[in-house]
């Protein structure tokens, strides 16, 4: 895989484009996520989804920073998604994902429930998140809901995904608690 930056994570995400493929990334906030697609997208050449960059950015009668940051991302073909997006953006970024146009998600775990998307990768950025004790590991049970968006069986026959990891001690331990980990009750 070509180390195009110094991010894991875009590097991954550009990879899969060259596969022809689509991925989802899993970030723990939504300004991560959102500072993903952006990015992801600054690398991408070529794509210039017009029409649905105009559609995201009217979603709202007066479109938000947020709209236009997206708008932005989607002339690429890269988009973020989480709850503080309208009902409206959601879904464009949904459907436009199932029909192909759009080829990467970067994403709170909102996505990882009840959704049946043809990511052929998943692509874990942070597996940590504040909460009542600070930063502190994701359970065991949301890696494997986040993971199993990874080649669903409607779309493809196989899938990835790929935790990222920035020292060998933090390898370790998403392999600990995650490859061997048992999900909680």
């Amino acid at each position: 895989m070509e180390n195009l930056t110094k991010d894991p994570t875009v590097n991954i995400a550009l990879d899969t484009l060259k596969l022809k493929k689509q991925a989802l990334v899993f970030a723990n906030s939504k300004r991560s996520a959102e500072k993903c697609a952006e990015d992801i997208a600054k690398h991408v050449k070529n794509k210039h989804l017009i029409e649905l960059s105009d559609k995201i950015l009217k979603a709202l009668s007066r479109p938000t920073k947020q709209c236009e940051r997206l708008s932005r991302c989607i002339l690429k073909g890269i988009a973020f998604h989480h709850a503080g997006l309208p009902s409206k953006q959601r879904e464009l970024i949904e459907d436009n994902f199932r029909t192909g146009v759009i080829k990467i998600i970067c994403s709170t775990p909102t996505l990882a429930i009840g959704l049946d998307l043809p990511a052929f990768r998943v692509i874990l950025k942070d597996l940590r998140r504040f909460g009542f004790r600070g930063l502190d590991w994701i359970p065991t049970l949301e890696y494997l809901q986040m993971c199993g968006r990874a080649g669903r069986p409607s779309y493809d026959t196989e899938g990835e995904a790929i935790a990222i990891a920035s020292t060998e001690n933090s390898r370790e331990e998403i392999e600990f608690r995650y490859i061997y980990g048992q999900p909680e009750d």
